[in-house]
């Protein structure tokens, strides 16, 4: 066998027997010209290994339909009184990302949450970047961002002060990770990259900042003399941003 027949052969197992035979001397000719006969093997198992990531990709019909459904039962639940086709730069990259979130339902949610708040003239949250944003999330920070969302506060804040000397409260990423807790997720361990994560993607700010002031010294009547000295004291802030607050009200049901 020849190798250009040899490439057939491997482009054939791959399930590339439709490509003109110059692209497969393209792709595969160095690795036909050293493997031979075993490259339709070597093929073979390649796609093999890549059927899971195929089926597990929803084709363009099941999107349609999941959508449609979810779409028309958040707008029912919403109470929307006038519903218009939704912005390109918003359902275009949303439907194309929505192809890799079969097995994703907190991720889903979100992106169905905005193209219904992208169909609704009253709802101005809705922003073409968020569909970045969510692609660039885990189901982890989904539901971190769900439990924020919902936990009564419209403006959810954690704060730490270390002072010098004086009592050390819980450090942010203490207290964050027990909001990961709260909120159920699959992985705590992970939540300083979570953390990371939120406050990268600009939905939560993280302040830090540092006071000193100066402390003359004295006399004390029980402990006698003491030295001036330097008192630090460490602010640090989480909360969360303007453009994280629009993110969760168009990309998060109300409970």
């Amino acid at each position: 066998m020849c190798e250009n027949e040899h490439m057939v052969e491997a482009a054939k197992a791959l399930g590339l027997g439709e490509l003109a035979p110059e692209v497969y001397r393209d792709l595969l000719q160095p690795a036909a010209r050293k493997l031979g006969e075993s490259l339709a093997t070597v093929a073979e198992a390649v796609k093999v290994a890549l059927a899971p990531v195929e089926a597990s990709i929803w084709g363009y019909e099941q999107i349609k339909q999941w959508l449609s459904f979810r779409v028309t039962r958040i707008h029912a639940d919403r109470g929307t009184t006038q519903i218009t086709p939704p912005p390109l730069s918003i359902a275009g990259p949303l439907v194309f990302n929505l192809i890799f979130t079969q097995e994703e339902a907190d991720l889903k949610e979100m992106y169905a949450s905005l193209l219904a708040s992208a169909m609704d003239p009253g709802e101005s949250d809705a922003h073409p970047s968020f569909v970045s944003i969510i692609q660039q999330l885990t189901s982890d920070e989904a539901r971190i961002l769900k439990y924020l969302a919902h936990c009564g506060e419209e403006w959810p804040q954690l704060s730490s002060n270390v002072k010098s000397p004086g009592v050390i409260e819980p450090s942010i990423e203490r207290q964050f990770r027990d909001w990961c807790v709260q909120a159920e997720i699959a992985d705590p361990e992970k939540s300083d990259i979570y953390l990371d994560n939120l406050v990268r993607l600009r939905i939560l700010y993280h302040i830090v900042g540092n006071e000193a002031s100066y402390m003359a010294g004295g006399h004390d009547a029980e402990f006698g003399p003491y030295e001036a000295s330097i008192s630090n004291e460490l602010h640090e802030v989480l909360e969360l941003t303007v453009f994280g607050r629009h993110f969760l009200n168009a990309c998060i049901e109300k409970p």
